[in-house]
């Protein structure tokens, strides 16, 4: 198993079971958080990989601040949000709810609201990514954002959903972020602008709602596409993950 020592929430997604029988295989699909402090010995983990497809999930401003390293011998295309998302992406929502609901019940309602954004968020980067890996040069694929949580762990339930894979191992992978990250650490940075905000110290019940895996907050992705979809099908088929492209993703994620 590949561990990167400066992005310990770095993984292979796979082997994980399916709906029907068999696995995932190992090394087509990875997930991470953000890759700005790898070292020299973590690049040569990655280049190790032959990872061809990158899927950003930070809003420009992440981008800049956190610059991802990444194996010079090894270059990788990648897929960015669109500008038109950063808001949103940058969580700039999030923390402004915060402020109105600065306690860990607020925090708590402002997570279950955040997850319900992301399907609609995440729908024209899953279109271009599936495209990609569809057409086989988009694999193996690394779907990151800043932590690897909330817009990574959402992304990669909806990859994971049309790949077949069982809800329950879904939500085990989920799951294993809260025990990769240090959740005082990851949300040092968001509990520095809801100070400022709020012009006092924020509730710290309030941070470990925030960085907490809560599977109630995946499902409200899923329960956010049964109301405005009809159904993860449905969403799916928006996200131009079609009957025949599920086919396609199948051979090439399938043991």
């Amino acid at each position: 198993m590949t561990t990167l020592a400066n992005a310990p929430n770095f993984r292979d997604v796979g082997p994980l079971p399916l709906t029907g029988g068999g696995t995932l295989r190992p090394g087509r699909l990875f997930r991470s958080g953000q890759l700005s402090g790898l070292d020299e010995a973590d690049l040569k983990r990655l280049e190790a990989l032959g990872i061809r497809l990158v899927c950003d999930l930070r809003s420009s401003g992440e981008r800049k601040r956190f610059a991802s390293r990444w194996p010079a011998l090894a270059p990788a295309r990648i897929i960015e949000m669109p500008a038109s998302t950063d808001s949103a992406a940058g969580m700039q929502t999030l923390i402004l709810r915060l402020a109105g609901q600065p306690g860990a019940a607020g925090a708590r309602r402002a997570m279950l609201d955040l997850y319900a954004s992301l399907p609609a968020l995440l729908v024209a980067t899953i279109s271009a990514a599936t495209e990609a890996m569809a057409s086989g040069w988009g694999v193996p694929v690394l779907l990151h954002c800043h932590v690897g949580k909330d817009r990574t762990g959402v992304a990669t339930a909806l990859l994971l959903t049309a790949l077949g894979v069982r809800r329950e191992a879904i939500l085990a992978d989920y799951e294993e972020t809260g025990r990769r990250i240090d959740i005082v650490e990851e949300t040092r940075h968001i509990a520095r602008s809801l100070n400022k905000l709020l012009g006092h110290t924020v509730d710290p019940g309030a941070l470990d709602a925030l960085g907490r895996t809560d599977p109630a907050y995946l499902d409200s992705a899923f329960t956010a596409i049964d109301r405005d979809w009809g159904g993860i099908d449905a969403y799916l088929a928006a996200s131009g993950i079609t009957t025949s492209r599920r086919e396609r993703l199948a051979t090439l994620f399938h043991a």
